[in-house]
């Protein structure tokens, strides 16, 4: 299985509570969270979500002031077998495709599933898609 998702980048201090607020928001206006992500710096937080009403989340959050950025992410579902991932990571690194960064997403009845972002979304999706890698349901 691979699909299209939005993501939603929001930009918060790395202070205690800061991370509790921002979940706040959307546990307020009943958004449910599918994957979190949080890079972090000595500063500032970069949180990376996938909800499941996005456009409704990136409104509330530049209401309450926060910097918030949307794009395109692919989420995968690979063949639940050893070394599939890694096949994965080589079919895009031979077509000079870099993985930005990832990290996992919880869906009911997957065994693991993988949020990607590449330098080239449109034809990473294609080579993933077109392969042997991932589940097909």
């Amino acid at each position: 299985m691979i699909s299209k998702v939005k993501q939603i980048s929001v930009f918060i201090e790395n202070k205690v509570g800061h991370l509790a607020e921002a979940t706040d928001i959307l546990a307020k206006n009943d958004i449910n969270i599918r994957a979190l992500f949080v890079y972090d710096s000595k500063e500032y937080a970069i949180l990376r979500l996938i909800v499941d009403k996005p456009f409704e989340a990136v409104e509330l959050f530049r209401e309450s002031g926060k910097v918030v950025r949307i794009k395109d992410v692919m989420v995968i579902e690979p063949i639940d077998e050893p070394g599939m991932m890694n096949k994965i990571f080589h079919l895009l690194a031979s077509q000079n495709i870099n993985i930005d960064y990832a990290y996992p997403y919880a869906k009911a009845g997957a065994p693991y599933m993988l949020v990607l972002a590449t330098s080239d979304q449109e034809k990473a999706y294609q080579l993933i898609n077109n392969s042997e890698y991932v589940a097909t349901k």
